[in-house]
């Protein structure tokens, strides 16, 4: 199986191609934006590295959020785009998802507290287990309230707003990964079954809104 995966949600626009559960290509660009010019050529490149044409892509995977609405709409779009011209179909992965499941293959077992910058007062968070099960729902806090929700149990911070919590929170362990591996994103979408296409996934109301039709 051939997986496109790609994310937008954070401060990069990153892609991958797994074959088979191997790495065939692979590039992250840094960048607080711009993710709708970079996105398109980055795939481009990466599906021309690997050998391939995008109809040779058995499924897309992309990640849905929660980060930058504008990064989330332009993965999600591109992903669209794509299903729509090979028939393909997209699965849907969290950034909390993907974040907790990268942390899972490196941190000795202990609790996880996902962190991502909302770009406002408060933090995306959520918390797992050792193995990367969810422990909790998402939820948006302000840092300060981020303790009393946690529990006092130790845990180890992932994400990009991890250092926001430093000595906020009981540390168990190394920070986990600030960003998402597209990668890891693959590998979670390679054993998910094909469902209806992805929405975003918010915590809170985009900043901008469709002007009313008159």
């Amino acid at each position: 199986m051939r997986i496109l995966a790609f994310d937008c949600a954070g401060a990069q626009c990153a892609a991958a191609i797994l074959t088979d559960g191997a790495v065939t290509a692979e590039k992250r660009i840094v960048a607080e934006r711009g993710h709708a010019q970079l996105l398109i050529p980055l795939l481009v490149e990466l599906v021309e590295r690997a050998g391939l044409t995008f109809a040779d892509i058995d499924r897309l995977a992309v990640t849905t959020g929660p980060g930058s609405f504008t990064g989330i709409r332009v993965a999600l779009a591109a992903a669209h785009g794509l299903a729509l011209g090979t028939g393909k179909p997209i699965i849907g992965i969290t950034n909390f998802e993907a974040l907790a499941a990268a942390a899972a293959e490196t941190a000795t077992p202990s609790r996880l507290l996902v962190a991502i910058d909302s770009r406002r007062a408060e933090l995306f968070v959520q918390l797992f287990g050792a193995t990367g099960a969810a422990l909790s729902e998402p939820a948006m806090l302000a840092p300060g309230a981020v303790a009393d929700w946690a529990g006092p149990e130790p845990v180890r911070l992932a994400g990009d707003a991890a250092a926001q919590l430093a000595g906020k929170v009981t540390a168990g362990g190394d920070h986990g990964p600030a960003e998402v591996d597209p990668a890891i994103v693959a590998r979670l979408a390679a054993s998910r079954a094909a469902g209806p296409a992805p929405a975003p996934f918010y915590l809170r109301a985009p900043d901008a809104v469709p002007a009313k039709v008159r």
